[in-house]
């Protein structure tokens, strides 16, 4: 919406989404000026009604990871731009877990890059261990997509609250930049003959725990297929974290798309 103090972000929760978009108001008090990365500024806005609760944002005003990814799952252009986005969103989210927060649902949609680094929207889900603020019962596991086997074993196992983990985080990020730089996810679910999107959400975790697919292939940027893939092979304790990932990303070729 826009108005005379600029263009905003309003989001509207009412009965039972009132409690998610009032708890991301909870994680945004507790986060707003600690990291940049995190933070919309002091003049977002907020409130509460009967069943219902608002939470107003400035607009950013930059492309998110998944355009900027455009020009790689078109194979149009110099990727110089992609692999600079896929590096903020690694500093982004390295600075939100030197601060001992995880954001909960990373996604390339949710990584907005701005002149002074990318920022990070929709943080209904934002945990850390030394807050106040308790994780939501609600919250049952990031994308399913894009969550680690050790994310969505513990999703499964009806325990609640689920707790994401840095470990979690990085491989979310990585399956990220996979999916912006595909339009494909980082399972391969053809290889098990399987068609994701036929399946309940219980039953697609089933089915991902008990067949483990292969990744599929980045053909069209092997340099980025294989650092991607060294993080989503990991085991979670032997993952880089968010800085050492931004740091490979870096290393990588450019590469000019044939036209």
């Amino acid at each position: 919406m826009s108005g005379p103090q600029g263009d905003w972000a309003l989001k509207v929760g009412r009965n039972e989404g009132a409690a998610e978009v009032a708890r991301e108001t909870a994680v945004w008090s507790r986060i707003a000026g600690l990291v940049p990365a995190t933070s919309y500024g002091k003049r977002t806005v907020h409130g509460r009604g009967e069943g219902s609760a608002w939470l107003a944002t400035p607009w950013l005003r930059g492309k998110s990871l998944w355009e900027a990814f455009y020009p790689v799952r078109e194979r149009t252009g110099v990727h110089v731009e992609a692999l600079a986005a896929a590096v903020e969103a690694c500093m982004a989210v390295a600075a939100v877990h030197q601060a001992q927060w995880v954001h909960g649902d990373l996604q390339p949609h949710h990584v907005i890059l701005m002149p002074g680094g990318a920022r990070l929207i929709d943080w209904s889900w934002g945990w850390s261990p030394e807050s106040d603020l308790p994780a939501s019962n609600a919250y049952n596991g990031c994308f399913v997509h894009l969550a680690s086997y050790e994310l969505i074993a513990r999703a499964q196992s009806g325990q609640r609250p689920v707790l994401t983990s840095q470990p979690d985080e990085i491989w979310t990020l990585a399956a990220s930049i996979w999916w912006a730089a595909t339009n494909q996810w980082p399972r391969d679910y053809r290889s098990l003959g399987i068609d994701p999107t036929a399946f309940t959400l219980i039953e697609l975790r089933k089915v991902i725990l008990r067949n483990r697919a292969p990744l599929g292939h980045i053909d069209h940027w092997p340099q980025l297929e294989q650092v991607l893939r060294a993080v989503l092979e990991s085991p979670a304790e032997a993952r880089p974290d968010a800085l050492a990932l931004a740091q490979y990303l870096r290393g990588i070729t450019l590469v000019t798309a044939a036209r």
